[in-house]
């Protein structure tokens, strides 16, 4: 499979509801080797500003978008963005590509004539919208610089009321940031051994974290020297630095993971907690089956009980003297690795959200013991699912008292008023929000 097909598969799959990363590592070994980097690339690209693609589309097709399929809206849309984004592949290249594979959508005549569409309204593209993006990006209403970077505009319109309009531009700017891959290296490992195992990624140490080291790209993962044998473990710098404050303040025992999911940082604890046992708890099957396999894959497994289910109904097998509660969110935080998520997002969405992680961390607080330490945490930048849950719960209670987070993380600040919050302003860091607490004796 060549990797703009491999592309348009990818973002097929998106478009029906699946996550980019998940159906790029299902479909990446179907790609020729030489074009998986171009792939990636492509997918990633269309994601991260495809409400700027769609209002090219509209602007500069003389069609109805409602009379073009959907095939060809979505070579379209590629086409728009690869045109305008790709920096080592020539435009003409691309068009030619994607002009060619669109001869064989004939219509209801049996006539092909979406290449003529797609070859006409990517020359006009090339043209015309690059003075416009510009245009856009520099001018002075926050929704043109959305619009223009790639942000729905109620998100930016949220982001200017939560931090004010100056702090909301500068968001939308490091929004169009490239991510790159951040790995945890586990106790034991050789830390300079591994990264000489990653010299072509060009690796660094980390700023602030002794167990991070940052890759210049996103290599496919089981392809890292030293993951399958729990070396090394994809992670981003704000969810090692989260989970290394907590276990400041624990240091073995029970710990309860009240929303599992793929077992990232149950992983991380029990690895370098050697006292540690784990009991996970999430309501999704197949979260738990990754969580299983990233547990195997660490040699840590037999330290964890792992249970399918509603964190709000069920009940520790034996009363934890930790609970982490890392809450379902909206994913802000991500939208630079898991650009789709911005799109799917909804004001009602997040509603919706905050509902849930107040009846979660309420329900975290009840079952917490006497001297226990919990930690709420989210990869969300919004206010409303960060500082205003965490306030809201504590607002009637007053047996927990906050603790202050020890690591100094050079991209954080003072959550308003309580936890820690980081915002996304390096390629190997996550928007992410973190608050610890003790329960009174």
């Amino acid at each position: 499979m060549r990797g703009i097909e491999g592309a348009l598969k990818v973002l097929g799959e998106v478009e029906r509801g699946a996550f980019a990363s998940e159906s790029l590592r299902k479909t990446i070994g179907d790609i020729e080797r030489a074009e998986r980097k171009l792939a990636t690339t492509i997918v990633y690209l269309t994601l991260r500003r495809l409400g700027l693609w769609k209002h090219l589309f509209r602007k500069y097709c003389k069609r109805s978008p409602d009379s073009i399929s959907r095939e060809t809206t979505s070579m379209l849309l590629v086409g728009i963005a690869g045109v305008l984004e790709l920096r080592h592949f020539k435009p003409g290249v691309l068009v030619n590509a994607l002009v060619q594979r669109a001869k064989h959508i004939k219509d209801a005549d049996g006539v092909s004539r979406e290449s003529a569409l797609i070859n006409a309204v990517l020359h006009t593209v090339m043209e015309k919208a690059p003075s416009y993006v510009e245009q856009l990006r520099t001018s002075s209403a926050l929704r043109d610089q959305a619009l223009g970077f790639g942000v729905p505009s109620w998100i930016a319109a949220e982001w200017s009321r939560e931090f004010g309009m100056k702090e909301a531009k500068r968001l939308l700017h490091v929004s169009t940031m490239q991510t790159y891959m951040a790995l945890r290296i586990s106790p034991g490992a050789d830390r300079d051994e591994c990264m000489r195992n990653c010299a072509e990624s060009k690796p660094s140490l980390s700023d602030f974290l002794a167990s991070v080291i940052r890759l210049e790209s996103n290599p496919y993962p089981p392809d890292l020297p030293g993951y399958k044998d729990g070396r090394v473990t994809p992670q981003s710098e704000s969810s090692v630095w989260s989970v290394e404050n907590l276990l400041l303040y624990w240091h073995g025992g029970k710990l309860l993971d009240m929303c599992m999911g793929r077992g990232i940082k149950s992983g991380h604890i029990l690895t370098y907690c050697c006292d540690a046992v784990v009991e996970g708890w999430d309501i999704s099957a197949a979260r738990l089956k990754s969580s299983e396999r990233e547990l195997a894959r660490l040699g840590v497994a037999d330290r964890a009980k792992i249970v399918c289910g509603d964190a709000i109904s069920l009940s520790p097998s034996a009363i934890p003297s930790a609970i982490l509660l890392d809450a379902p969110c909206s994913g802000s935080g991500t939208w630079g690795r898991h650009p789709e998520g911005k799109w799917r997002t909804t004001p009602e969405s997040v509603r919706h959200l905050v509902e849930v992680q107040k009846s979660l961390f309420s329900r975290a607080c009840d079952i917490l013991p006497l001297g226990g330490i919990i930690m709420y945490c989210t990869c969300s930048v919004f206010r409303d699912e960060n500082e205003d849950v965490v306030g809201s719960v504590m607002a009637s209670r007053q047996d927990m008292v906050e603790l202050p987070v020890k690591i100094r993380n050079p991209e954080s600040r003072r959550g308003k008023p309580y936890g820690t919050v980081v915002l996304p302003e390096s390629p190997w860091s996550d928007g992410f929000y973190t608050a610890i607490f003790k329960k009174k004796n």
